[in-house]
């Protein structure tokens, strides 16, 4: 993208307005997301429980969802582990999944750790591969509040600091740090919005879904 196309987080918000009214950014971007956060509580309370189906609950919501900004490859060494170290994998998604007052860093730092590193055969795509865990796990955070914590993906929040002369992350970031800057700049989405008089993206999730609509120029 060429220095001169870089737009306004003011402009930058303006994007998707009328998209909103029409009805298309919560038929595409927002009721989805909202199911699987849904979906995830019943996984999380199966696993909180150590319910015999955890396992089975945590692989096919895994796959039935098709989450869009997971490739499905990449979720093989998570959906691995859950069946052959459910144990582990259990402990890791409890303290990830906690239901307390533990900071999102805490919970990221106690669970990457113990998520294997994948399997040969199916590596991981990309180069950095803390986005690359970040965007596989990441969903796992909507169980808490996805208006709140929505998943991320590289290609998308890259774009967007990109196009609009945000400041990119520390180089050497850890996946949560990654995460927390994302979400400052969803932060900043929001209050942008509400400073040009937009009622919307009013939360963390329809500033991702911006971010995620117009990841392309």
């Amino acid at each position: 993208m060429a220095e001169n196309d870089i737009m306004t987080l003011d402009e930058y918000v303006k994007l998707p307005q009328k998209y909103i009214v029409s009805g298309g950014f919560d038929e595409d971007e927002i009721r989805y997301k909202l199911i699987i956060g849904r979906q995830l509580e019943k996984v999380r309370e199966a696993v909180l429980t150590n319910a015999s189906d955890w396992p089975d609950l945590v692989q096919r919501t895994y796959i039935q969802n098709k989450i869009n900004f997971v490739r499905h490859n990449d979720t093989y060494p998570l959906r691995h582990w859950v069946g052959y170290k459910p144990d582990d994998a259990r402990d890791a998604l409890r303290a990830l999944w906690a239901k307390d007052d533990t900071p999102i860093r805490d919970r990221l730092e106690a669970f990457i750790p113990r998520v294997p590193d994948p399997d040969p055969r199916y590596p991981f795509h990309g180069g950095n591969r803390a986005w690359t865990r970040l965007r596989l796990l990441s969903p796992l955070l909507m169980v808490l509040d996805p208006r709140k914590y929505p998943p991320c993906a590289k290609e998308s929040f890259v774009a967007s600091y990109k196009r609009t002369g945000y400041p990119m992350p520390p180089k050497g970031a850890d996946e949560a740090a990654l995460y927390e800057y994302a979400l400052e700049f969803l932060d900043e989405i929001v209050e942008r919005a509400a400073a040009r008089g937009f009622v919307r993206p009013c939360n963390r999730l329809e500033a991702q879904s911006l971010v995620w609509s117009y990841r392309f120029p």
